[in-house]
């Protein structure tokens, strides 16, 4: 969403606030279904995942209130939006952490013959 906001539409800003704020409430939506999802299925891949969106809410949100306050593009070049704007390098551990959990779980499940 910070991508969404910094380049919302700089003609119609109501619109665009009730657009924006609709996907984020669907993102936040679906969320936490899966945050729900997950611990129902692995305790140990439902606390990744916690810790992964636990993070991402921090630092999208943070990303989010500042694209909030910055102007809306209206030209081209500025649609690339550099790391030094927007940082999500901080959710790779929790990645792979995630990821980690997910791919031992599923190993487990796997039948004797399979492994």
């Amino acid at each position: 969403m910070p991508y969404a906001i910094r380049r919302r539409r700089h003609d119609d800003g109501a619109a665009e606030r009730v657009r924006l704020s609709e996907a984020t409430r669907e993102i936040q939506s679906k969320l936490s279904y899966f945050t729900a999802w997950t611990a129902a299925e692995s305790s140990t891949v439902g606390e990744a995942y916690t810790a992964l969106v636990r993070e991402l809410r921090k630092v999208a949100g943070g990303a989010m209130r500042e694209a909030w306050r910055a102007t809306p593009i209206t030209e081209d070049q500025a649609m690339n939006i550099p790391p030094t704007v927007i940082d999500l390098s901080s959710l790779l551990p929790l990645e792979t952490a995630f990821t980690d959990a997910v791919r031992a779980h599923l190993a487990a499940l796997a039948p004797w013959w399979a492994r």
